[in-house]
Formats: C-alpha cells, structure tokens, sequence
C-alpha cells in the first residue's frame, strides 16, 4: 500500500511538471535601435545642398521576416494554453516645436487571448509626418514608448484606438495625387486633424505590465555639399517561455520596425531623370488646379491661397499693365507659399506663370537672339533690365526658375546681352557720327554754309580732302546739269585753295559713267540744294555691304525737284570721311525687304509710310 501511495504521489507530481510545462507565454520584444545613415547629394546645378531644395517626410514600415512565426503550431494536436490576455504596443511621439506639430502614432499592435492562434498582430505602413520643406523638417524629432501588460487593468488596444483617432493625418500620394504639406499656414490643417486627447490610461497596482520610452536620432541632417538620412530599426522578437521549454525560452524575430526619412524635389511638378523638376509645357491655370488635401477636403492650389488668411493675401487678377502692382503681388504671393510650405521650386514655378501675363516680365526675360535679331539699342535693353522684380525675386529665384527650363534671364545672362550690346553698338558709332554730321548738311538751306561743312567731312585717295566719288544708280534725273564745272581762281592764300581745290570734273552735258566721277565739296553742294530735299530717314548699315563701312538713307523731295519723289543716298566712309556717295532705288541690295526683316538696326527704325513716299 504505502509503495503504491508512493508510486502515485510521483506519478502526480510528474504530470504536474507535464501540465505545467504545456502551458506557455508567449511575449513580443523589441531590441535597442540601431540606425543606419545614408548620404544624399546637392541637386544637379547647385553646389551645396540647401533646406529649401527638398521636402522630407517620417515613414514607419514593418518588414515581416516570415508570416508563419506567429503562426507555427497552430497545427499541432498537443494541447497548448496561453496565461490569459496579453498586449503590447510600440507607440511614436512625434514633433516639430518650429512648426507647433505633434501626433501620436502606432508602430504596431499585438494582441492575444486564450488560444495559441487567438492573436492579432497589425503593423501597417504609415506617414508619421505630412510634406514638410526640408529646413523645418530637420527639426523634427521622434520618441517611441513601448508597452507591454499581462493579466493587468492597462488596456493596451484602446490607448493605440485613441492614439489611431488621434493621429489621422493626410499624405501626399503622388504627383497630381493631391497634396499635404506641412507649413506655418498649414499647421491649422494639423490642428483640425488632432480631435481626439491621448491619454495613457492608470495600471492596476497588481498589473504586470511594462513600458519603456527613448529618443531617436534626427531623421535627417546636411551642411554644404553633404546630407544624411538616418533610417532606424528596431528588431521585433517573438519570446515563448515555458511549455516543452521547461528550462529556457524559444526566440524567433518576427520582422523589423524601420523608421526612414523620404525626399522629394518637388511636389506639384514631375522631376527629370537627373531629379531637377521639371516647370516647362505649363500655365498658371494648370498648376494653380494641383489638388491640395486639407482637414475640409481637396481644394485646388489657386482657391487654396485665395482662401488663405494670410495678412499678405494677393490679388491673383492684379493689373497687368501696372508694374508696382504686378511687383507687389508677387512677393505676397511669394509669402503666402512659403508660409505654406512650398520649396524653392514649386513656389517659384508658380511665380513664374503668375508674371507670364505681364509684359514686363516678358520684357526682362527677353532672348539674347531677340535681341541681337531686332538690334536693340543699350538704352531699350537697360530699360528691360531696370523691372527686374528685384522686391519679389532674389537672384536665387531666377536661378531655380533657370534650372527648371524655364527661359529667364539671370544676372550673368544680362551681364552677358549687355556686354554685346555695347559692343556692337560701337560698330554703329562711326555710322552714326557720320550720319548726324551728313544730316546736318542736307538740312542747311545755306549752300555757302553747306559747302564749308563738307569739306572737312569728305576725302579721296586720288584727290585727298573736300573731295568725293559720286555715283548715280538712281535714273536720270539731271543730275549732270546739277554739277557745274569748278572754275579755279588765283588764290593768294593756301587756305582758300584748301577751301576749293581744283578737281577735274565731267562737262555739265556729259553723262556721269558707271563707277562715277570724283566732284568736290563745291559741287556736291550744289547737287544737294537743287535736289530740294524734303525729308530725310535715320540711316541704316547697307545689307550685304561685304564688309565695307557703308550706310543707307532714304530722302523725298520738295515740289520742283528734278527728283520727284525721292530715293536712296547710299554714303561709305573710312576714318571718320565719307569717300563714296551713290544715288540708289530703295530696292537697292534688298532694301526694303531688309526694312522688313529687320525693322530696328542700329537704332534705326523706318516707318514703312515713308517707305510708301517713295513709290
């Protein structure tokens, strides 16, 4: 008897360590974090890498290291007990003090009962922070706090219920996806979201339950040409104590619980294969539709800052042809988008196509080819350079908006169409120095008088000064009865002589040849008053003058002239003299259509009514 009573007592306390050694408990762990660093570049163009380049955002991402873990021995006959209910929570504290934001937000929620396989394990993918423009967004930062209870009164599921409430921010979804950023303005849309209070509920004074709480580092950093994304993880391990593991527990990692930071360029634009934004092919209209999400649904770009309560409201329908109000409205509309929290790029593409409807703005960003094709003069192009915006746009402004495509002028271009303005403008100096001093004689009514201001302005080679090679291609028209035969007197002082130099001349009756005949300042006078002429054009460069200094005026003639109607004085020069005059059609060398081609040059602009005078 006693044997047996002995034999029965083992007999019970070995199914007892057998009873005891099914029942298990299963615990969810999280190691220390580790983190990982990443380097990002300065966009293509820029040398250094500034926080208005980018925006940021904060993504929690659990990756699943194999889904059957949670799972194994759901399968297996042999009877498995859990010790009651347990949870445990991995719960973010996140804030940004620059931008007054901050929200809760669950890493993930595990959750089992009674039952080996009665569990609940939720890890999804969330946006932990809006779109915040990279110079505010280094500022923010994360804590976690961990929790973990078993048979206790802390309700682990409804504190993450009121943190899920409390947290539901919007994200962007792509481009043309609808947009939320993060902004001083924008912060309102936050504040709308945060309904519901977080409280972490009072544990039980027999409760067995856990927490623990620390900081992560920045999630992003930069300083000249070098930035860092910080990704964190945490590894995530499934513990069962107890059971068949009567003297140790069985570890498995269920995944990984990665914390990373996403850049991003541009968010209202598509981005290039080198990552530059792309602004070109748009128009105001078309950017200003980008769908915006906010705490009262989607509004477009354009009614989200005309809506704005911004003090700096702009008026988006501005007088176009008003410069200071034009001016004015671009930098509120410039301040409005940045308090917003638009980076350099979509604000300034949205300046751009804002001003695209003001002629000044088209005057300013005019191509160095227009200019050169239209020969402005330095004056027209300084006077484009003068609205230059400069209390809207910092010269940065135009360097992002030149980085985009879009065809604006920065300092060095206009550094650049100046320079060759004035250089080219001193080509035209000569012909317009000879130009005022030819003008000046053929509007004096004097002839003595105008005889005396030739004489210093002409000169040959054959017969040296107050003298000229004149040429007729105009028809006839007189000109021989025009040139009377210079009658050469006795001079008594070499300065008279200067004044009217003998010069072989054609008889009065013969016709003047081809290549012309050399007449002197005497007789050129006498030519120019008997033409009686009228109105004189500015003068143009010759086309196709094969590199000769050569320029073109057109003239009409008073009633009585034997020139009716006018015509063509073609003038070439060398070392401040004229040494070539030839009367020509205004067809000459394709001059008219020049005159098309080309309605400015030099300066000179020829209205086509007086070109019409002449036919």
């Amino acid at each position: 008897m006693s044997i047996r009573t002995i034999s029965s007592v083992k007999l019970i306390l070995v199914a007892g360590t057998l009873l005891s050694g099914c029942t298990t408990t299963r615990q969810i762990v999280v190691d220390h974090p580790s983190t990982q660093a990443s380097q990002f570049q300065p966009l293509q163009g820029f040398q250094s890498i500034d926080g208005d380049d980018y925006y940021v955002r904060l993504i929690s991402e659990f990756d699943f290291k194999g889904d059957n873990v949670l799972k194994s021995g759901c399968t297996n006959m042999t009877p498995s007990y859990e010790k009651s209910d347990l949870s445990a929570a991995l719960i973010y504290s996140v804030r940004n003090e620059a931008l007054k934001f901050s929200r809760e937000a669950t890493g993930f929620l595990y959750q089992a009962t009674t039952g080996k396989c009665n569990f609940t394990f939720d890890a999804k993918k969330l946006y932990l922070t809006p779109w915040i423009r990279l110079d505010s967004g280094r500022e923010t930062m994360v804590d976690y706090n961990f929790y973990t209870n078993a048979n206790s009164d802390v309700d682990v599921s409804s504190l993450v219920g009121d943190v899920n409430a409390a947290g539901n921010l919007l994200a962007l979804t792509g481009v043309g996806m609808g947009v939320a950023i993060m902004g001083q303005v924008a912060g309102q849309w936050v504040k709308s979201n945060q309904q519901a209070e977080v409280t972490t509920p009072a544990s039980h004074q027999s409760a067995k339950h856990s927490s623990e709480s620390h900081s992560l580092l920045a999630a992003t950093t930069y300083a000249g040409k070098t930035g860092t994304l910080n990704q964190t993880t945490f590894k995530v391990f499934d513990v069962a104590e107890g059971g068949f593991h009567l003297f140790g527990s069985d570890t498995k990692q269920l995944g990984e619980l990665k914390i990373y930071p996403e850049i991003l360029p541009s968010l209202l634009l598509k981005t290039t294969a080198d990552g530059i934004p792309d602004a070109r092919d748009l128009s105001f209209e078309e950017i200003g539709y980008s769908p915006i999400k906010s705490a009262a649904g989607e509004i477009n770009l354009q009614q989200l800052i005309e809506q704005s309560k911004h003090p700096a409201k702009p008026n988006l329908k501005p007088d176009w042809n008003n410069y200071p109000d034009v001016e004015g409205n671009c930098r509120k509309l410039k301040l409005v988008m940045k308090d917003l929290g638009f980076n350099k790029f979509d604000r300034n593409a949205v300046i751009y196509y804002f001003l695209a409807k003001n002629g000044d703005w088209n005057n300013y960003n005019i191509t160095r080819q227009k200019t050169q094709s239209e020969e402005m003069r330095p004056k027209v192009i300084e006077s484009y350079r003068g609205k230059n915006f400069a209390n809207c746009l910092a010269p940065d402004d135009y360097v992002a908006m030149k980085s985009m495509g879009l065809p604006v002028n920065t300092q060095s271009d206009w550094d650049q169409m100046g320079e060759a303005s004035h250089k080219k403008e001193q080509l035209f100096t000569p012909l317009k120095s000879i130009e005022r001093q030819l003008v000046a004689v053929l509007n004096n009514p004097n002839k003595a008088e105008m005889e005396h201001q030739l004489f210093p302005l002409l000169s040959t080679e054959k017969n040296g000064d107050g003298s000229v090679l004149l040429q007729n291609h105009l028809g006839n028209f007189g000109l021989e009865l025009l040139l009377n035969p210079p009658i050469a007197p006795a001079p008594t002082d070499a300065s008279i002589a200067q004044v009217a130099p003998v010069v072989a001349a054609a008889p009065a009756s013969a016709a003047i040849p081809g290549e012309g005949v050399i007449v002197s300042a005497r007789q050129l006078a006498q030519v120019f008053s008997g033409l009686l002429i009228n109105e004189l054009s500015c003068a143009r460069p010759v086309p196709d003058s094969l590199g000769k200094s050569a320029g073109l005026l057109l003239f009409t003639t008073k009633e009585g002239s034997p020139r009716v109607k006018g015509g063509a004085m073609e003038f070439e020069f060398f070392g401040g003299k004229i040494t070539r005059i030839a009367f020509q059609l205004s067809t000459y060398r394709d001059f008219e259509q020049d005159l098309l081609d080309r309605p400015e040059i030099g300066g000179c602009r020829i209205d086509p009514s007086f070109l019409a005078k002449l036919h």
